[in-house]
């Protein structure tokens, strides 16, 4: 017995854990390690007296989109020194070191996509750099260290950090929105002879719903300043319709029209997103459309909350830019009444400009009525148009494009969507 409890507290000291006190504490070592993340990134778009005086354009981000005036003057209050990088290589080249900053207070509205602010000072270049001055080819950006590591224990806690509502893209700087999982409810179920008619709309379950994951779709179409920026970045020669290469003054916030469905596909690849189905459209513009529930015998059930427009059943020129608004012309996007916005947030999905989605023009599944254009030749367009009936705007209403081809009928606009993974 002696020899057993003797071998037994040989084993317990071989195999026990040489660690220190400060290895057995609560708290991981890892859950203080920093790293470095951009807080802001300024573009030099003007060099003045004698390369003393920079003006950069500082794009909003979601980490500066909410800052106030005076927080967005500390930012150059609090750090003196800046580095410079150049815009094609992204490396490092030297240090701005800032003696005084001007600013614009109409630059600096919470409207504006970007603020820009003259910096005056001194230019230090590192002993290896090319760039010994600055120039329209360089970019400033400013660091904050953040955790990059953080003890797990709110996952095995149950707990769950919903996605954001919504995010700022960082190729094209466009507001995007959150359209969250699951069933969706399309089309419409009282008119037999439309294109948009659903057989089971009246009668939903599981088995004709549809299940589209989350995503994020663009808040506002993509507009005319917008489509002329990426023309301008990609050599890309701009539409017919743009007199002198320019689209009309003063209507650069109005959505860009008559483009066509190769046009959007080469917009999208540009700026890392994709076009939207007619089913992701549908769901971004007027909700799931049905709530689930469960009966007392443990069976489930849906009830129709499906609406005609974004905004609810009962059409308003106010919120919806068509024929009867009297308007005769796209309305600029950033005017569009925030009481018009679809139950996810996105605006100006009833009216103003027809969309381009990803869909071939196809029958809905049950659906049996004839028509020489269904097929895989042709897109689906949805939202109806300034010039379209409010009957031809309301959220299940399809169209199509692509006639003779998609690389000619400039039948539409567009907005985005990137997908959302969890």
């Amino acid at each position: 017995m002696k020899k057993l409890l003797m071998i037994l507290f040989v084993l317990g000291f071989l195999f026990t854990p040489l660690v220190s006190e400060e290895e057995t504490s609560e708290e991981s070592p890892f859950a203080t390690t920093k790293k470095k993340v951009q807080l802001w990134k300024g573009e030099v778009v003007g060099v003045y007296k004698n390369r003393l005086w920079i003006k950069v354009r500082i794009f909003r981000n979601q980490k500066i989109s909410k800052y106030s005036i005076s927080e967005l003057k500390s930012l150059f209050s609090e750090a003196k020194e800046f580095p410079v990088y150049q815009k094609l290589t992204q490396l490092k080249q030297g240090l701005l070191i800032v003696r005084d900053t001007i600013w614009e207070e109409k630059n600096i509205n919470k409207n504006n996509q970007f603020i820009e602010v003259v910096l005056v000072g001194d230019y230090k270049p590192d002993p290896t750099s090319k760039m010994k001055e600055i120039t329209t080819d360089a970019y400033i950006s400013s660091y904050v260290e953040e955790d990059f590591f953080t003890e797990p224990d709110a996952f095995f806690k149950g707990r769950y950090t919903s996605p954001r509502k919504t995010v700022f893209h960082p190729k094209d700087r466009k507001e995007m929105v959150l359209v969250s999982r699951g069933l969706f409810l399309y089309g419409q179920g009282t008119d037999p002879s439309s294109d948009s008619f659903n057989p089971y709309f009246l009668e939903p379950k599981a088995s004709n719903l549809k299940e589209i994951p989350s995503f994020y779709i663009d808040k506002y179409e993509v507009t005319n300043a917008e489509y002329d920026f990426f023309l301008k970045q990609t050599n890309t020669k701009a539409p017919p319709h743009w007199i002198g290469g320019r689209y009309p003054e003063g209507e650069g916030d109005h959505p860009v029209v008559h483009l066509t469905y190769r046009e959007v596909e080469r917009y999208a690849a540009w700026a890392g997103k994709r076009i939207p189905t007619e089913w992701e459209w549908e769901k971004a513009a007027r909700g799931p459309g049905v709530v689930e529930y469960t009966n007392r015998d443990e069976t489930l059930g849906y009830q129709i909350t499906a609406t005609k427009y974004p905004f609810g059943d009962e059409y308003d020129s106010l919120y919806c830019n068509t024929r009867e608004s009297k308007l005769g012309k796209t309305q600029s996007v950033m005017e569009l009444a925030t009481e018009g916005a679809s139950p996810y947030g996105a605006l100006g999905m009833c009216g103003n400009a027809p969309e381009w989605t990803s869909s071939d023009y196809q029958l809905y599944p049950g659906h049996h009525i004839k028509n020489f254009s269904f097929g895989k030749i042709y897109k689906v367009v949805r939202g109806g148009s300034y010039s379209d009936s409010a009957k031809n705007a309301t959220a299940s209403a399809r169209f199509y494009g692509g006639i003779p081809n998609l690389s000619e009928d400039r039948r539409a606009g567009f907005r985005l969507v990137i997908d959302y993974r969890d």
